[in-house]
C-alpha cells in the first residue's frame, strides 16, 4: 500500500498530537508498506501542495480536520482514494472560544451555536463537507463522536473510535514541592486565568521531551481547560503515576474514571476543593493506588493495525 499522511504538525512541536505522523509513518512502514509524511502549515498551503501526494498515494490519513482534512478529502475525492480523518478536536469552538474568550464548552456550543464571524462560519461550512466526503472519520472518544453525530449528521457507519496513543507505566519522581503541573500553548480555551488563580506551574515553549521531564517531578497534572477532549499531557502524567484535577468537560474519563478528580471548569469553589483535597495525604495516596490499578496501554503499533483495518472495510 501507498499511504500519505498529512499533519499540520512537525515533529518538533510541542505536544502528544505531533508525534502522530513521525510514529504513524514508522509502523505502517514496519508492516512493509510505503508511505509519505506531508506537513503544510495551513489549509492554503495545503490546497496548493498536496495533490501530486494524494496522486501517488492508495490511501491517506489526515491528522486533523481542518487545516489538512479538508484539503485531503477534496484532494482525495478527486482522485478516488480512500480518505481517513483524525478528528482529535474541534477548530471551529477551539477558533469561536479564543476569538471571544467566552467561557463556552463544546457540548454547549453545538447546543446553542452562537453567532459566528465570517471565518468561523467558513470554517463550520468546510467542516461540514469535509464530514460529508471523508470515507471514515476516526474520533479518540465516544464523547465527542457523539457531539458530532448529532450536530454533522454523521453516519455512525463511517464513523469510530481510534485511542489517542497510551504509554507503558513510567516511573516517576516523587515531588517535594507538591507542584500543580500544566503544559500547553497559554490561549483561552486553556483557561489561562483560572490557571494562574490557583498557582498552576504554567510550562509553555518545552519540547516534548523537556515537558515529559517536568511531568516525571510533578506532584499532580492539570487542566483547566473549558474542553480538553483527550488530553495527551494527562495521559503522559498518568503513565507516570501522577494524579490528575481536570475538565469534566472531557472524553478521557471512558478510559480513566479513576486516580484524579473531575471538575467544572468554570466553578471556582469546587476547583478550589479538588486542590485541597490533593494536598491531603490520604486522599493523594487514595489516587495514586487507583493509579496503580489501572493496566491501560494503546501503542502506536495497535493504532497502525486499527487505521489499516478500517482501510480494508471501507
Amino acid at each position: 500500500m501507498r499511504i500519505l499522511i498529512t499533519t499540520g504538525l512537525s515533529s518538533g512541536s510541542i505536544g502528544g498530537p505531533a508525534q502522530y505522523g513521525p510514529r504513524l509513518k514508522n509502523e505502517f512502514e514496519r508492516l512493509g508498506h510505503n508511505v509519505k509524511l506531508a506537513q503544510y502549515g495551513s489549509v492554503e498551503s495545503a490546497m496548493l501542495k498536496i495533490w501530486p501526494s494524494v496522486y501517488w498515494a492508495d490511501y491517506i490519513l489526515a491528522l486533523d480536520t481542518f487545516s489538512v482534512g479538508v484539503p485531503s478529502v477534496l484532494a482525495a475525492k478527486l482522485f478516488g482514494r480512500k480518505v481517513i480523518v483524525r478528528v482529535g478536536g474541534d477548530f471551529l469552538w477551539s477558533a469561536y472560544v479564543n476569538r471571544t474568550n467566552e467561557p463556552i464548552t463544546l457540548p454547549d456550543f453545538y447546543e446553542n451555536m452562537p453567532k459566528l464571524n465570517v471565518k468561523e462560519r467558513l470554517i463550520f461550512s468546510f467542516t461540514k463537507k469535509m464530514v460529508a466526503g471523508a470515507d471514515f472519520l476516526a474520533f479518540n472518544t465516544e464523547w465527542q463522536r457523539e457531539i458530532w453525530q448529532k450536530r454533522y449528521d454523521i453516519s455512525y457507519l463511517k464513523s469510530g473510535v481510534v485511542r489517542n496513543y497510551i504509554p507503558e507505566k513510567r516511573e516517576g519522581e516523587i515531588s517535594t514541592t507538591k507542584n500543580f503541573l500544566w503544559a500547553g500553548r497559554v490561549i483561552p480555551e486553556k483557561n489561562p486565568k483560572m490557571l494562574e488563580k490557583f498557582g498552576v506551574d504554567v510550562t509553555t515553549g518545552k519540547s516534548h521531551e523537556e515537558v515529559l521531564e517536568k511531568i516525571r517531578n510533578s506532584y499532580v497534572v492539570v487542566s483547566l481547560a473549558f474542553t480538553d477532549i483527550c488530553p495527551n499531557f494527562v495521559i503522559e502524567g498518568i503513565s507516570f503515576g501522577k494524579p490528575f484535577i481536570m475538565t469534566r468537560e472531557t472524553g478521557l474519563n471512558e478510559l480513566m474514571s479513576k486516580g484524579g478528580i473531575f471538575v467544572n471548569p468554570c466553578d471556582e469553589e469546587e476547583i478550589s476543593r479538588a486542590f485541597k483535597a490533593m494536598l491531603d495525604e490520604d486522599t493523594y495516596n487514595k489516587y495514586l493506588e487507583e493509579l496503580n490499578s489501572l493496566n491501560l496501554s494503546h501503542n502506536w503499533a495497535k493504532m497502525a493495525e486499527e487505521y489499516l483495518e478500517i482501510w480494508k472495510e471501507i
